[in-house]
């Protein structure tokens, strides 16, 4: 039996109030939904790489399934990793006659990559019951609760700890500003300048790289409309490489001048002067991936080691970039438990082999439009442009482990947008006898649906 539950919802500027009954099972939803957006932001392991939110997620499957295959893009992401899941093992019993299991094995290597899957599945259908704001801030709670677990974070507790969660947060509370655009702006643009000054100083060049970048893509966004034609998503992809490079120039030099500190001028000096580049001499593992490729192009598998030969042409394609495997770093981080070449589409290959590698790519494609179709049409958030360059970043130079995470969300955040832009009717052109509708009623368009969505009750949940 339902259980009606009265709460007030403001319906206009005038400050006046109307009673919506809610029922005992829309509360519950919403608190259901409200649980799987914090677990899954919590990285708190349970055994071997499955986490709670992806246990909560796999439960919760028979709900979001059927809502995740209404995101356009969803259903290609699903078949993908059922196809890399299938290579990984195939791959792993192939190459088991040469090279040594992990000690985790096969199955369990591939967990992480599976919770994944499911805190994205139950992030989607989350945000058909809560705002999208709201499900942010949760998942953003949720990573506080296990950021200080990480094995870095004594050494610096913002950069690896407090940074990405405290960013995720302020920009996830400021999506709740949705009636006025231009507070939302000032709010946003806030957010950013503290936490880039804070990164800034904590070190952290790649962090506040992305800050920055989000800052001034989120004011060309909102540039004054000077044409009545919108500009391409070519175009404004070309603006956000050039502002990349810039910005990438702009911060080495700060960082030798030793604006950023002097940990960051030592590290950024001598991984200049190593590889000649910073990016190279920062990421030697880059050398290491290439040669892996051209040794083995077919990948490796979940849960095998490298053999002796493996791990010397890696070191090979190191020492091409001037850096000196010889140091203790191949051997322990790089080949001691798994194999490790510290970037998502080489990881990716070398667990799911070809597989993987189209993973990556739709990946990249995802980050990619969301980027030029949010600049052209003016309808991106900080957050969004945050995680895309964040997940562009982490594709070619942040580990597998750490890296999923924040794609969950990404995920969750760039298949809503492409949702909503694929059901978002276009809004009827004004007449002189029907005045356009008024900006009120279309940003209440989710709201009606998430409450469309809750009446169907538990048939449609």
């Amino acid at each position: 039996m339902a259980v009606a539950t009265a709460v007030r919802v403001r319906t206009g500027r005038s400050g006046r109030t109307q009673r919506v009954e809610r029922t005992g099972w829309e509360v519950l939803t919403a608190l259901l939904a409200g649980a799987a957006a914090f677990l899954a932001g919590t990285d708190f392991d349970l055994v071997r790489g499955l986490t709670v939110g992806g246990l909560i997620g796999a439960a919760l499957a028979p709900v979001w399934i059927r809502e995740a295959s209404r995101y356009r893009g969803a259903a290609l992401g699903g078949v993908l990793l059922l196809a890399c899941l299938f290579s990984a093992l195939a791959l792993a019993t192939w190459r088991s006659a040469t090279h040594p299991p992990t000690e985790a094995g096969v199955l369990f290597e591939l967990v992480p990559v599976v919770s994944a899957a499911m805190c994205v599945g139950a992030l989607l259908w989350a945000q058909q019951v809560l705002s999208p704001g709201v499900v942010v801030c949760l998942y953003a709670i949720g990573s506080f609760m296990t950021s200080t677990m990480g094995s870095r974070f004594a050494d610096e507790p913002w950069r690896f700890g407090f940074a990405t969660p405290s960013t995720m947060l302020l920009l996830g509370a400021c999506m709740l500003i949705r009636r006025r655009p231009r507070k939302r702006l000032l709010a946003d643009m806030t957010v950013l300048g503290i936490i880039t000054a804070v990164t800034a100083l904590s070190g952290a060049r790649s962090m506040s790289a992305f800050l920055i970048m989000t800052a001034v893509l989120l004011l060309w966004q909102h540039r004054p409309r000077t044409a009545k034609r919108t500009t391409s998503a070519l175009l404004s992809l070309v603006l956000v490489g050039a502002l990349g490079f810039g910005l990438y120039r702009a911060l080495e030099g700060a960082a030798l001048d030793g604006y950023l500190g002097q940990s960051a001028q030592e590290r950024t000096a001598e991984q200049t002067q190593a590889a000649g580049s910073l990016i190279l001499g920062g990421r030697p593992e880059i050398g290491a991936t290439v040669a892996l490729m051209l040794h083995e192009p077919l990948g490796y598998g979940a849960g095998v080691m490298a053999t002796p030969t493996d791990m010397q042409a890696a070191k090979q394609g190191m020492s091409r970039l001037g850096y000196d495997p010889d140091n203790g770093y191949v051997e322990h981080y790089m080949f001691g438990t798994r194999i490790e070449v510290h970037s998502l589409i080489g990881d990716l290959w070398i667990w799911f082999g070809l597989a993987g590698l189209v993973l990556s790519g739709w990946l990249l494609w995802l980050a990619t439009i969301y980027l030029g179709r949010s600049m052209a049409n003016r309808t991106g958030t900080a957050l969004g442009i945050f995680l895309a360059l964040q997940l562009g970043w982490n594709l070619f130079f942040g580990p597998i482990i750490s890296s999923l995470p924040p794609l969950a969300l990404a995920l969750g955040v760039f298949l809503l947008q492409r949702k909503e832009a694929a059901v978002e009717p276009s809004p009827p052109a004004p007449t002189a006898r029907k005045p356009a509708a008024p900006r009120r009623r279309q940003g209440s368009q989710g709201q009606r649906a998430r409450r469309r969505y809750l009446a169907g009750g538990p048939q449609r949940a």
